[in-house]
């Protein structure tokens, strides 16, 4: 099984990241923020090919690139039929957006939308941001992975993220910015680690990151064998 990261960025974006995505198999991806679709094909893998998109939060940076991927599956033919999990509104405002976009009325959307609700082997956690955000814990050949989206510190997420083989969470900010962090509800350097060790998860990837916080993942995963720095294709 294996992780592939399409971006690690949060929306503090600088010259050369995207936006936080990754895909599991290159069969699901996680968020699907601006020019999502490009690195998919950086990465050589066929945007036809994804079955599942979790969405944590509709949120610019999590959920814009959707109508970019509606547009390439229906200009390219896909034929499979793709399930998108979000949080309530996702399927409205979706379709919202891809209206505002003057999508042409001779695109198929061929995808079902499950909002708040268990799919298979995916389970959705409520997590703790400035708009309704899920977390995802998925149980898949074998192994658990846990994505906490966009969130400040919350019980919910350590519950989601219990005994985890990869827990990948957010941490947008240092401990110094902690101000910043608790007004839009994101997580410092401290967050993270309190809810790595109170879940018991294996293996932590920073994930949602900013200059500083980039600084501070890449110094951590040299120093400690369980923090993982968010980069190319990790096999669980």
């Amino acid at each position: 099984m294996n992780l592939r990261f399409l971006g690690k960025w949060s929306s503090n974006l600088i010259q050369g990241e995207r936006n936080v995505s990754f895909s599991l198999d290159d069969k699901i991806v996680f968020d699907f923020g601006p020019h999502t679709i490009e690195s998919l094909l950086d990465s050589k893998i066929d945007p036809r090919k994804i079955e599942i998109v979790l969405i944590t939060h509709m949120h610019l940076d999590h959920f814009s690139g959707l109508p970019e991927l509606f547009w390439y599956r229906s200009i390219y033919k896909a034929q499979n039929r793709l399930v998108v999990l979000g949080p309530k509104g996702i399927k409205s405002n979706t379709e919202r957006l891809l209206r505002t976009l003057q999508t042409p009325k001779e695109f198929e959307v061929n995808a079902e939308f499950i909002e708040d609700k268990k799919y298979d082997f995916i389970q959705p956690f409520r997590a703790r941001h400035l708009v309704a955000d899920n977390g995802y814990r998925v149980d898949y050949k074998g192994k658990t992975i846990f994505y906490s989206g966009d969130t400040a510190y919350s019980d919910n997420v350590v519950k989601g993220a219990e005994d985890a083989d990869i827990l990948l969470h957010e941490m947008t900010y240092i401990d110094e910015k902690k101000k910043e962090a608790d007004f839009w509800k994101h997580s410092t350097y401290s967050t993270t680690m309190k809810v790595f060790d109170e879940s018991r998860a294996k293996k932590l990837v920073p994930v949602h990151l900013s200059v500083d916080s980039n600084k501070l993942a890449s110094r951590l995963s040299k120093l400690n064998k369980n923090i993982i720095y968010p980069s190319g294709v990790i096999r669980i």
